[in-house]
């Protein structure tokens, strides 16, 4: 971690190393995860999950070491059929996971899913843009050039773009599907059709925990998600491109998970650069007397 922190320090100077350790030790995401996992039997589950196993991924590597170990159980949506085929293979291991291939809509029934088509890296671009998926159309058009705005990687993207039929269920489905009345964490990534999301879901039906929701593309539509949250009972912070929601009597318990962790971070880091020395000193107590 130190190693890294230096030379984030070395490209961006203080800035970027601020940045870099407030997200290392104040990830929402992964404190609720903490949290969470305190207890045994826990849902989650994950809208958007593409392939699970990317740098970017909020769930996968914490999960996938936390469910060998406790109860609990993580269910995986994805529209994609080859984006859904490598997200099984990714999590082929890891015990108590499930997955629907299918986009949660504001209706049951077939959909068009834009896309694109071939793998960037083959074309000099980044890998991410495989993740951009929408059913939004305008996600490569008006909130692209909103929000990333880069003309190049743009033209690549509609070049290649490809529109197929989706199956969509309603969020409501998919509690009845998995006999969900509570859940834990629910993080949405949808690529601007998080609100669409958020409104079908009848918070005074199901009891959800946290909510983790990407809030950078919903631009104008930002406010509105956030008055819904807040009139749902949630408390709200933004953090990298989400926005984090909690509820009040959670407050004190996400605090101490997160001195708990960033202690755990740092603890951990310094046993790997002094354990050396602790060997020596074990070594040295256990020596006979002369």
């Amino acid at each position: 971690m130190i190693k890294k922190l230096v030379n984030k320090y070395r490209k961006e100077g203080f800035r970027g190393l601020k940045k870099a350790i407030f997200r290392r030790l104040f990830n929402p995401v992964q404190i609720a995860i903490d949290e969470i996992c305190k207890g045994n039997d826990f849902s989650i589950v994950q809208i958007g999950a593409y392939v699970g196993n990317t740098s970017n991924d909020p769930l996968f590597q914490t999960l996938s070491n936390r469910l060998q170990k406790a109860g609990g159980r993580l269910i995986c949506v994805e529209p994609v059929k080859v984006y859904f085929e490598r997200l099984v293979e990714n999590y082929g291991s890891v015990p108590n996971v499930f997955f629907e291939n299918v986009a949660i809509s504001d209706h049951s029934g077939r959909a068009p899913f834009y896309r694109l088509a071939v793998d960037p890296v083959d074309h000099g671009f980044p890998e991410w843009l495989s993740q951009l998926g929408s059913l939004k159309e305008e996600r490569m058009g008006s909130l692209w050039d909103r929000y990333e705005a880069d003309k190049q990687i743009k033209d690549f993207y509609i070049q290649h773009r490809t529109e197929e039929s989706v199956d969509c269920i309603t969020f409501a489905e998919l509690l009845r599907r998995h006999n969900l009345s509570t859940i834990d964490l629910l993080q949405i990534d949808v690529e601007g059709y998080e609100l669409e999301i958020l409104r079908t879901i009848d918070f005074g039906q199901v009891f959800i925990r946290f909510v983790n929701y990407e809030s950078t593309l919903l631009c104008d539509h930002k406010k509105e998600a956030e008055r819904l949250m807040r009139e749902s009972g949630y408390r709200l912070v933004d953090h990298d491109h989400d926005t984090f929601c909690y509820r009040g009597n959670d407050s004190q318990k996400l605090l101490w998970s997160w001195i708990e962790g960033g202690l755990r971070t740092i603890l951990c880091e310094m046993g790997l650069r002094i354990s050396p020395v602790l060997d020596r000193l074990d070594t040295t107590r256990n020596r006979p007397s002369l």
